[in-house]
């Protein structure tokens, strides 16, 4: 699947399971961003990036930007923002997921493939990134790679 993820926590988690703080003004940014979204994209993403520049680290901002970016074809600028984002949040597996669209589209098929590798390091359970890397396995003439994991991807479908 050729999608990005976004995500709309009310607030972040820190590793440890408690709320993180934030810098003041990002999650009002960040809400302001989530609220704009389906009626003023521009404006929404002027507030993710606002959000941004308070908090690199705020994992929901890079997602949602990033999938605003992916649903325009916004590529270049996917790529650019995910790379910084990877590493504010290098724990996210969806930040690395949305990073391998972005390499994949511009095919930059060796990065694709680390970036959804990463994905799957921090959450074997990401079907699409099992999906996508089965598709440029295959691409790449490696069919048991492709095959291992379009069964992964299948497993995790059920």
């Amino acid at each position: 699947d050729g999608s990005c993820v976004r995500d709309t926590p009310d607030v972040r988690d820190a590793p440890d399971g408690t709320a993180a703080p934030l810098a003041p003004g990002a999650q009002s940014w960040f809400d302001r961003g989530l609220a704009l979204e389906s009626t003023n994209s521009a404006a929404a993403e002027a507030a993710y990036r606002q959000a941004l520049a308070l908090a690199p680290d705020l994992e929901a901002a890079c997602l949602n930007l990033g999938a605003m970016f992916c649903e325009g074809g916004r590529y270049a600028e996917l790529a650019d923002m995910s790379e910084a984002a990877v590493k504010h949040c290098p724990a996210s597996a969806l930040i690395h997921f949305n990073h391998g669209v972005a390499l994949d589209h511009l095919e930059r098929l060796p990065e694709a493939l680390d970036s959804y590798e990463q994905c799957l390091a921090l959450d074997p359970a990401q079907a699409d990134a099992h999906f996508n890397l089965g598709r440029l396995r295959e691409q790449l003439g490696d069919t048991r790679g492709a095959l291992r994991h379009f069964s992964a991807y299948r497993r995790l479908q059920r």
